[in-house]
């Protein structure tokens, strides 16, 4: 693994500075000797053997690469590293990283001290008395390679939280009289942030009990008995969020207008939201090579539900379009996903783009966004919402709705005996959806129901 990722950068660190070093950049151009984009690339300091910076790749979020200190140490063969820790940010400067060096490298070839080895040990010689912030960090630090940016903002929040109320305090001795308060400071301002703040600290403290590095202890983020009371004020009230475009407010047509002045991606997302009503994450991963052109469809192959729920779903002409004019090249012929974002993966090709981020920074905060006075703005997983209120309005069943939007409907005859063709009721769903979003266009949106009022007015007038 070495050959495949030291040594990518030729210059060494002899010349540079802190300032220097903060100017290095991650080189997307180099790759390892069998082509492969590397795991890191290192600039080699000749002034101490062994001491070298990796450049780790640039995070999907800010663009920005971490840089840390490792010490190559021991026989080429079987060559062990260490970690010293990452520059800047008021951590490690060059000069200090050098003078750990070299003490490391004497403890090794002059006492045969494995650094390694000492820092387990001194963990261990610590776990019996670690800080909350210590256990933090030590949490952090074991989960964070494995979580999504996104994710570990978050925790990154909580961890904060905490830290900032009890950091100093030995993990052991925390009880849940000290989370209380807190957890009620931030659950006043934000709900549901402090049910994310609780499940945090329990994920925290179940680790540390698992692993050891707290003796047995009551978690302390279980906040009340298991038969509270349901009016205890450590429950979070669970709000199931209805939010949707209301017709009768013109709120679609006050969103298709405010879209027509940003660009043909933003509409794509919109219309494609309703009218294809995949959830979040299965549209953002949507890929070209899931699309077939003959017959007008693409495959959810990501489903909430797990491979064995994949299902197909019709593409109308409109949204088939709308993929169109999202590139410059034949549809037909495009690969990678229909939203990419800027990351990309280990062999160089774009990523999906990790949130609709535009419309959450962006289009969300423009002042002719339509607002509901409980819910706040239009989200784009609103609009799957508003395609399913939307055939209801329309008399669409229950047991279609449901197929349409790729769950199992409910009950012996809906899954057992009714084995109709669910493409073809998608796709009369999707058209009936398109049909309104012309009405829409058209100007007609809060007369686009009428029909079925009448309907209705009319059977209720024969009885």
């Amino acid at each position: 693994m070495c050959a495949e990722v030291c040594d990518i950068l030729g210059a060494g660190m002899a010349k540079l500075n802190d300032t220097e070093i903060g100017k290095l950049r991650w080189d997307t151009s180099k790759r390892t000797r069998t082509g492969k984009v590397p795991g890191y690339q290192s600039v080699n300091d000749p002034e101490v053997g062994g001491l070298h910076l990796r450049i780790l790749p640039p995070k999907a979020t800010t663009g920005q690469s971490a840089k840390v200190f490792w010490l190559g140490y021991g026989p080429s063969t079987g060559r062990k590293f260490y970690r010293i820790g990452e520059f800047g940010n008021g951590s490690w400067s060059l000069k200090a990283a050098r003078r750990e060096a070299r003490r490391l490298r004497s403890d090794f070839y002059d006492h045969g001290v494995d650094p390694n080895k000492s820092k387990r040990k001194r963990i261990r010689d610590a776990e019996a008395r670690l800080t909350v912030g210590q256990l933090v960090e030590a949490y952090l630090q074991e989960h964070e390679p494995a979580w999504a940016d996104s994710y570990t903002r978050n925790n990154r929040g909580h961890a904060k939280r905490l830290v900032a109320a009890h950091g100093g305090q030995y993990a052991e001795d925390l009880t849940r009289d000290d989370v209380r308060p807190v957890f009620l400071r931030i659950k006043k301002a934000t709900p549901s942030q402090a049910d994310l703040f609780r499940t945090f600290g329990r994920g925290l403290f179940n680790w540390a009990l698992d692993w050891k590095r707290v003796p047995e202890m009551p978690n302390p983020f279980v906040l009340e008995r298991g038969n509270s009371t349901a009016k205890s004020q450590f429950k979070i009230e669970r709000r199931v969020r209805t939010r949707h475009l209301e017709y009768k407010k013109g709120e679609a047509t006050q969103l298709f207008d405010l879209l027509s002045d940003y660009d043909n991606r933003s509409r794509s997302d919109a219309q494609s939201y309703l009218t294809i009503a995949w959830r979040n994450q299965e549209l953002r991963e949507a890929r070209y090579e899931d699309i077939d052109h003959g017959q007008g469809t693409i495959r959810n192959v990501a489903p909430k539900g797990g491979p064995s729920q994949e299902y197909t779903s019709p593409l109308t002409d409109t949204v088939y379009q709308l993929l169109e004019s999202l590139g410059d090249d034949h549809i037909q012929f495009r690969k990678g996903p229909l939203f990419p974002g800027q990351a990309r993966d280990g062999r160089g090709n774009l990523k999906p783009i990790t949130d609709w981020g535009r419309w959450r920074r962006v289009i969300s905060k423009d002042a002719r966004m339509p607002v509901c006075p409980t819910e706040g703005h239009i989200t784009l997983h609103d609009l799957r919402r508003s395609a399913i209120t939307w055939l209801q309005q329309m008399g669409v069943t229950v047991e279609d709705r449901t197929i349409f939007k790729g769950s199992k409907p409910q009950g012996l005859t809906e899954r057992t005996y009714s084995q109709g063709d669910r493409l073809d009721i998608r796709r009369r769903c999707a058209q009936l959806i398109e049909n309104r979003i012309r009405d829409v266009e058209a100007g007609n949106e809060k007369s686009m129901f009428d029909q079925w009022r009448t309907l209705t007015r009319a059977a209720g007038s024969a009885q």
